[in-house]
């Protein structure tokens, strides 16, 4: 089945605001301090959303072998990584080689900023609590499992602004040339020339 532009935005949208969800109920199991306002639960489930529904359209241009200028949808959706977010940008932005099949060397990168992003947020976290709260084990290990899983699921999100280009399908009329518009080779010889 082809996905269309609104139905690859709104999977995109949804699948977003699922992971948004998911981000928010971390957040208040690591918190010191907890705290739960409306306003900032859907502020954060928001902008997970529209990062997800620019993820879901780049995911369909590229698929659909159109320029690489519709990869731009995901611009609005950064604000995502302002403030504490930003926290999770590099998995995003550079841990996505991890998934984008671009060689293995790319792929060594993206998987090394993946792990460097998770080791250095939980030192950060045991060796600089928030004040007031006191770091236990349970504490710990629920920080690095829920980072690990914010982490690698948006820097599979984050793959499809990397990944390579679907070329476009070629024309229906029966013509013998490339998609580039240069000539067939054809085989058999001079035979009939």
């Amino acid at each position: 089945m082809t996905a269309t532009l609104p139905r690859a935005t709104a999977l995109g949208a949804l699948a977003g605001a699922a992971w948004g969800v998911l981000a928010r109920i971390w957040m208040r199991l690591i918190s010191g301090n907890p705290e739960f306002s409306w306003t900032g639960t859907l502020l954060i489930i928001g902008f997970a959303a529209l990062l997800g529904g620019g993820v879901g359209v780049a995911a369909w241009a590229r698929l659909a072998g159109r320029s690489r200028w519709w990869t731009l949808a995901v611009v609005p959706g950064l604000v995502l990584f302002l403030s504490p977010g930003m926290v999770l940008a590099p998995s995003f932005l550079v841990g996505s080689l991890a998934y984008a099949q671009r060689g293995r060397i790319l792929r060594s990168v993206g998987w090394a900023v993946i792990a460097l992003s998770i080791v250095a947020n939980a030192l950060l976290a045991v060796l600089v609590p928030e004040p007031g709260a006191e770091t236990t084990l349970g504490l710990v290990v629920t920080f690095v499992l829920g980072f690990s899983i914010l982490a690698i699921t948006l820097a599979w999100a984050g793959s499809h602004i990397w990944r390579p280009r679907h070329r476009s399908a070629p024309a229906k009329d029966n013509t013998e040339r490339k998609s580039d518009s240069t000539p067939l080779v054809l085989r058999g010889g001079s035979q009939g020339l």
